[in-house]
């Protein structure tokens, strides 16, 4: 087995590098926390102690930083070794790994490693292991230390294919060990409280039909990466760990070979959503996409996946066919991320940004009920009514001609085609930490109780929703419809 160890991105030095997703910090309302108990994590949290839990990092790039930063409020993380090919970014990397040791009164030493083998025959004292390593490494660096009997935090997606995926639950299922997947929103206070209070208790939305999400992001941040002067990883040891060149090492996203194109590298957080919250799978796939922008002309990178894809997915609930519609944009960061789910009764918007947090009651839906009590379900939102982006407050207003006033006729076109204003809540929950905080500490958690079956997003899981979002890139490539099957959804 290959126990290379490539680096996406550098994590010090190079600050644009680290922008492809942005930090959330907000508040946490009073009472929010008692909602944490329809989490397993919170479960965890009440029975286990605090024993500190040496830990290593595959990986150095953008995502290994904001693991290693979501971890340092995460009570008993011990950092004792990192582990790149690359040193550019391994060296800045343990030194900070030392510092926070230090502020928790540990041992400051880390560690340094290329080789995943290396590190882990040597360094005897690991008990868990943070993977953020480029997609295609996640099954064989998975696999090797779920083998060495570590605990494993790997990020999203699982695999660049379901081959790939399915080799990650059977390394857990052979192994039993304790094997978290990066779908940090299954560990998110506020997307807790929104699946569990309201969603379903008191079924707020009503009958759900469809639901929505979107991740746009701008051309910006798809600008190709290149390495530092004298920085550059020989061409002997990038084949060695499976990498054509050192263009690719850095732009590795762009490429088949290394990952799984736009639609998994953003989408799979919030497809994941939809099956999340349905808590079930889809009947079926239709997608559409291609690269649009990305293909290598007049200087712009070249995508060999889709860079702008669009998706219809299907679901049978027990109340009715339900349709999700997923959009992932690279050409345009207008109205950024976020997921919409959509019923009857009401709608509700929902993101890691605190920009979305609100909930709409449709006509005669009267909430007030569901607002009172020490943990509230939503509360009264303080603002106007603003169901569409083009309603908030702007500096500027067109000029109306003289006949654009009609009278009574005006009123009587409105009453006729357009729905009443909806009543706006808020959901009472937001985050004081790292996105990614809340989901680390529950695999510490059960890392340090050796209890999987406490994961917040178990390999299992996870693996649905791989298969969820790749097929999507079947679709595309056959232009058709995609029916899944039971099977599909077997390890």
């Amino acid at each position: 087995m290959n126990s290379s160890l490539p680096s996406s991105q550098p994590a010090s030095g190079l600050n644009r590098f680290m922008d492809r997703r942005g930090f959330v910090r907000t508040s946490v309302h009073a009472g929010a926390g008692a909602l944490l108990l329809t989490s397993k994590s919170a479960i965890a949290q009440q029975t286990s102690s605090e024993r500190v839990i040496k830990c290593a990092l595959i990986g150095c790039g953008a995502q290994g930083e904001r693991l290693r930063a979501s971890a340092a409020d995460v009570p008993g993380v011990q950092w004792v070794a990192v582990c790149d090919i690359w040193p550019y970014p391994r060296t800045p990397m343990g030194r900070k790994m030392g510092y926070d040791n230090k502020k928790r009164g540990y041992d400051a030493a880390v560690a340094e490693y290329a080789d995943v083998g290396e590190m882990l025959s040597k360094q005897t004292d690991i008990e868990a292991v943070f993977i953020a390593t480029p997609d295609f490494l996640h099954a064989p660096h998975s696999r090797q230390c779920l083998e060495a009997k570590k605990a494993v935090y790997c990020e999203k997606m699982m695999s660049n294919t379901i081959e790939g995926a399915r080799d990650m639950v059977k390394a857990q299922q052979e192994t039993g060990g304790v094997f978290q997947i990066g779908h940090q929103r299954h560990s998110n206070p506020r997307y807790i409280h929104f699946r569990e209070n309201i969603y379903k208790g008191p079924k707020l939305l009503g009958r759900v039909t469809h639901a929505y999400g979107q991740w746009n992001r701008g051309v910006s941040a798809s600008k190709p990466l290149s390495p530092p002067k004298n920085q550059e990883i020989p061409t002997d040891i990038l084949a060695k760990y499976g990498y054509d060149s050192m263009e690719a090492f850095l732009n590795w996203r762009w490429y088949k070979k290394y990952g799984g194109g736009a639609i998994s590298d953003l989408g799979a957080h919030q497809i994941d959503m939809f099956n999340w919250v349905f808590q079930t799978k889809p009947t079926s796939v239709y997608a559409a996409g291609g690269i649009d922008y990305y293909d290598g002309k007049e200087g712009r990178a070249m995508f060999e996946y889709p860079d702008n894809v669009m998706t219809i997915y299907e679901y049978q609930l027990p109340t009715g066919t339900a349709r999700a519609y997923y959009q992932v944009l690279t050409t345009t960061g207008s109205q950024g991320y976020y997921e919409k789910f959509m019923g009857i009764n009401g709608s509700a918007i929902i993101s890691e940004s605190p920009t979305y947090n609100q909930v709409y009651a449709e006509p005669d839906n009267d909430w007030t009920q569901y607002s009172t009590g020490a943990h509230p379900a939503v509360v009264q939102a303080g603002d106007d009514v603003k169901n569409k982006f083009w309603e908030q407050s702007r500096n500027w207003d067109k000029p109306k001609p003289p006949s654009y006033d009609l009278g009574p006729l005006a009123k009587a076109l409105a009453d006729v085609r357009e729905s009443k204003p909806l009543a706006r809540w808020e959901i009472p929950v937001t985050l004081s930490r790292f996105p990614h905080s809340p989901h680390i500490q529950n695999f510490i958690e059960c890392a340090r109780a050796k209890t999987p079956d406490k994961l917040n997003c178990p390999v299992q899981m996870a693996f649905e929703s791989c298969v969820t979002v790749l097929t999507a890139l079947k679709s595309i490539e056959q232009g058709a419809k995609v029916t899944f099957k039971p099977e599909d959804f077997v390890a």
